[in-house]
């Protein structure tokens, strides 16, 4: 599988990150929770953004996803958070030739260098390209704190051309025959040196180093890096070479060689000027995928991706698929990252299902190995029971033998020498007893013949048997009735008989010994009634068996229990599916619900919001609500029509519930008019009104509504996929002329930025009072009548004050002031030193010791010019504002959105047939959440909205689950796991008040634990 980019995905990378990305800011760095080298870098203008994925070393694209993110930032982040932070991207440049990324912020205050190459680091510098913090420090390069950087100049932004512009180049037959010849050399210098160093005969061939001679595609791309490795080895295997060939092997075929070196060199020209990018992904056959258990997205896993269309072997045609990804090569490495992030957590629920399947079948395995183990244990129980019964006579007379050498008190070793001198003359009696005995229990081991072999046995050989048992009993019954000298004496006779027929028994005797039934023999019970001990043994073992076949099958099924209920909680704890960032409606920056009757209520967070709601979306025939607290709603009535009575009556519980009286629970009465009679201008000198602030033209038309009730509510709306959405992304279209002025409204609107150069805008007035204040015992009299002296002088006359405080002496800088009594004593100074020159001037200044103190006083002086200049930029900056914000409220065209759209996808109840696109939170009032599915009572009361949030959600996931999908008021799998998916944090965002009450069904609607009454002062009551 493919994770690291390549030189040639890096070049195509940069040049669309470039055009996207330049003149964004940096609005925040956060870690990737899997890995602390994976960064996410989320980038805004006003109305657009992009996240950036940087893994360390691997891989940089824009994504469309949302990653996990941890709770807390690493050190690391925490340094690049503090100085690049809101920091605006002014540049974006590749090093020439080299796998290195720099982003310029602030028109070089820092910079963040990415390396691609080897391990990867991600280093960050100062304005003087020294390092300020790195991810990892490299010993080898001299890559520490405080180290210069030089692995790039200012050169490369000067530049603002393509950065990936290459000459192409052409190759012929001579150049390739040069490379071969080298290579050629090389490996015969290198092949006689190891002869030289290494004998052959001092090694042995296979011990021998052998030199390998470099391949056609190694040689290509040494000789040629810039074009890519998977580029050559594509057009290596659709020409019928092998990558992995020697070079050697292609002597006297350079001319293809050309031909291969400059088609690929077009092509790599033409990745790199084709405006309209694409890409291919290759996927493969997944070898664990099983139809009727996984999804059908598991059966080809993603293996690698490339710009151009990759090469498939015929053979491979059908294990693999080529997938082709339009708008961009980033959108291409999303999609590969992304699904496979996604697709991991499958797979691992993949594994871990063949696993539990694994564990089921062992635990099968094992209880059949159990019961067949007692079903064996019974059959050959009932078997030594049989034998022992068909051999009583044998049985009895092994014992009688044994017990007579017990009855003698004889020590157990010598019984056993004697059974083992016995065995040796062929004793049939003795053979059958097998050694060691085990008398400290008082038994014995005998090998009796099985009776299944004794059938198959012939007449012959039976009747032969027995004569010789008789007459093995005959010599077993003297032998034991006679004393041990006597028995030496007979092993001695014996010994002296011809040896021919001995061996002949003695393997007859190991013959009988393998062939029988070894049976354990108590010498105080009889042969039946050691047969009965047998048979015993089998009905017990049988009993066992039923007893165990029933347990298995309860065991069985509480093994199956257990792993399935470990599976499930291992699916609740991987299954992390990573979300595509669904662009969001307009509507939900601010506070927001629509109507039982369908209508729109917006309500701004700030002031500044509500201001922006109102220059860009609100109408003459919208409404606009207001209470004595400040709170500010507006219900948009794009139609045109009469605004029912419920809506103008869950406005108002949302303009009440937004403000103070929901905290002191106080059930006041909104007024409401149309828009068109309010105004954002003072009408005395036609000056915008401050933020938040609207003046109403006409008292009389004040609508005064009853008191409306504290009951809010949350509850989800969900967005389905429908014809119109099928293709589109964005909710709203501005018009032509917001288009042109769009630069101004960012500026002259506070929109929501962390940027110091956005809160500049709204901190100016703040600057100038400091400025006045530090310049206080100076010229405060001056800056207090004139502010605006600066601005009506010319330059020239600018550039005169400067020249002439630059010639006078220090007398005549102090008298520039207007000071009253200095203007004779100036005309003096004048005349007296009239015919002096500078050279003069300087030299007695110097020679007096006034000159520092000229020096200081001329600094202090510039510091103020630059001061007042700067002051008159801010002020100058502040009136360009001013009338632009004055355009924004007096222009008539709004930003046209297509109010239908919404309320066709946005249903807050599903049918079968939806398909779920995504949830949307909303908190609004009571009345207006009947219809949803999924809604909660909130009012006010002593909770945060964390542990609100915390139980909501707790009851949306833990209400009962419809598997078919037919009861419409119980909950569905496709919503539940919706549910599942969303964070408590993102929900508080949509709660417009503060100290809460839930009303769930089910429980105490937030009753706390000191209202309950306790057991114990019950029972008193009861007794008394």
């Amino acid at each position: 599988m493919k994770q690291r980019i390549s030189a040639l995905d890096l070049q195509l990378l940069a040049e669309e990150l470039r055009e996207n990305l330049e003149s964004y800011r940096l609005n925040n760095i956060y870690n990737i929770a899997d890995s602390n080298r994976q960064f996410l870098l989320k980038f805004n203008k006003p109305d657009s953004k992009f996240s950036v994925v940087v893994d360390c070393g691997l891989r940089i694209h824009l994504t469309d996803y949302d990653r996990p993110t941890p709770p807390g930032p690493s050190g690391f982040v925490i340094k690049l958070r503090k100085h690049l932070k809101s920091k605006r991207l002014t540049a974006l440049r590749q090093v020439h030739d080299d796998r290195i990324l720099v982003l310029q912020f602030a028109d070089g205050l820092y910079y963040l260098v990415l390396e691609f190459f080897s391990a990867g680091n991600v280093i960050l510098l100062d304005e003087n390209k020294k390092i300020l913090s790195l991810q990892r420090i490299v010993q080898e390069h001299e890559n520490k704190v405080g180290e210069q950087y030089t692995m790039f100049d200012d050169s490369i932004f000067s530049n603002n051309e393509k950065t990936n512009a290459r000459e192409p180049e052409t190759y012929n037959e001579e150049t390739v025959k040069q490379w071969l010849r080298e290579a050629q050399t090389k490996f015969e210098t290198e092949s006689k040196i190891l002869n030289e160093v290494v004998p052959s005969g001092k090694k042995k061939d296979g011990q021998r180093k052998k030199i390998k001679v470099m391949a056609i595609h190694r040689l290509l791309l040494s000789r040629e890096p810039h074009l890519s490795s998977d580029l050559l080895s594509k057009n290596l295997q659709m020409q019928g070479f092998s990558p992995s060939a020697s070079c050697l092997d292609f002597v006297g075929q350079e001319s293809a060689i050309v031909d291969l070196l400059n088609n690929t060199e077009k092509e790599y020209q033409s990745l790199l000027s084709d405006s309209e990018r694409s890409g291919y992904i290759l996927a493969k056959r997944n070898v664990n995928f099983n139809s009727e258990r996984d999804e059908k997205d598991l059966e080809f896993v993603y293996e690698t991706f490339h710009p151009f269309e990759p090469f498939v072997a015929p053979q491979n045609v059908g294990d693999t698929r080529t997938i082709k990804i339009e708008g961009g090569y980033n959108k291409v490495l999303d999609s590969f990252f992304s699904t496979i992030e996604s697709s991991k957590y499958a797979l691992r629920i993949q594994q871990q299902e063949q696993q539990a399947t694994k564990r089921l079948e062992a635990a099968r395995l094992d209880n059949q190995k159990k019961i067949q183990a007692l079903v064996d244990a019974q059959s050959f129980n009932e078997e030594k029971g049989h034998s022992i019964i068909a051999n009583a006579d044998l049985v009895e007379q092994t014992k009688s033998a044994v017990q007579g050498y017990v009855d003698q008190q004889m020590d157990w070793s010598t019984i056993e020498k004697l059974i083992q001198v016995e065995q040796k003359r062929g004793n049939k009696i003795a053979q059958l007893i097998q050694l060691p005995l085990n008398l400290q229990e008082n038994k014995i081991a005998i090998r009796l013949p099985d009776p299944s072999e004794e059938d198959e046995e012939d007449g012959s050989g039976s009747d032969s048997g027995s004569g010789s048992d008789s007459s093995s009993e005959a010599e077993d019954e003297d032998g034991s009735d006679s004393d041990h000298s006597s028995d030496s004496d007979v092993s001695d006779f014996e010994t002296e008989e011809t040896i021919e027929n001995r061996p002949k028994k003695s393997l007859k005797s190991k013959k009988q010994e393998e062939k029988g039934l070894k049976v354990s023999i108590d010498l105080g019970l009889s042969a039946y009634a050691n047969a009965s001990y047998y048979f015993n043994i089998k009905k017990n073992n049988a009993e066992k068996q039923k007893k165990v076949e029933k347990n298995v099958e309860k065991a069985f099924k509480n093994i199956e229990e257990k792993v399935g209920r470990q599976l499930k909680q291992k699916l609740k704890e991987t299954h992390n599916v990573l979300r595509k960032v669904r662009t969001p409606y307009f509507f939900e920056k601010h506070h927001w619900f629509i109507s039982s009757e369908g209508f729109l209520v917006l309500m701004g967070k700030s002031d500044s919001e509500t201001d922006l709601i109102y220059s860009k979306y609100i109408e003459d025939d919208d409404v606009y609500l207001f209470n004595t607290f400040g709170t500010q709603v507006w219900i948009k009535n794009p139609d045109s029509t009469e605004v029912p009575p419920n809506t103008l009556m869950q406005a108002g519980i949302l303009c009440m519930s937004a403000s103070e009286a929901w905290s002191k629970k106080i059930s006041s009465s909104p007024w409401w008019c149309f828009a068109k009679n309010i105004s954002k201008f003072e009408p005395s000198d036609n000056s915008v009104l401050p933020p938040g602030r609207f003046l109403l033209k006409n008292e009389n038309n004040k609508n005064f509504m009853p008191p409306a009730q504290l009951v809010m509510g949350f509850g989800f709306l969900w967005k389905v996929k429908t014809e119109e959405n099928a293709n589109e992304d964005l909710e709203e279209v501005p018009a032509e002329e917001v288009e042109e002025h769009g630069e101004n409204e960012e500026e002259g609107a506070p929109k929501e930025h962390d940027g110091p150069e956005d809160h500049e805008e709204s901190g100016i007035q703040e600057e100038e009072k400091q400025d006045e204040q530090e310049n206080q015992g100076e010229e405060p009299e001056e800056e207090e009548a004139k502010p605006q002296e600066a601005d009506t002088k010319s330059e020239d006359e600018k550039d005169h004050d400067e020249n002439a405080s630059t010639n006078a002496g220090p007398g005549e800088q102090n008298m520039n002031k207007k000071v009253r009594g200095k203007k004779g004593k100036l005309k003096k100074m004048q005349r007296k030193y009239g015919d002096q020159d500078e050279e003069e001037r300087q030299m007695r200044l110097n020679m007096l010791g006034t000159l520092k103190g000229m020096k200081k006083q001329q600094l202090k002086e510039q510091e103020d010019l630059q001061r007042q200049q700067n002051r008159d930029f801010r002020k100058a900056k502040l009136k360009k504002q001013q009338e632009a914000q004055a355009f924004k409220f007096t222009k008539n065209e709004k930003v046209k959105v297509n109010y239908k759209k919404f309320h066709n996808e946005l249903k807050p109840t599903l049918d079968p047939r939806d398909e779920i696109l995504d949830i949307i939170p909303v908190c609004a009032p009571w009345p207006a959440l009947l219809k949803y599915k999924y809604k909660v009572k909130i009012q006010p009361g002593n909770a945060k909205k964390t542990k609100t949030m915390h139980e909501i959600l707790h009851h949306f996931t833990t209400r009962p689950v419809d598997t078919e999908m037919v009861d419409k008021e119980a909950d569905w799998p496709p919503e539940r796991e919706t549910i599942k998916q969303l964070k408590e944090q993102d929900l508080i965002l949509t709660l417009s008040m503060d100290k809460l009450k839930v009303s769930i069904p089910g429980k105490l609607n937030g009753a706390s634990k000191k209202d309950l009454p306790k057991k114990g002062k019950a029972n008193k009551n009861k007794k008394k």
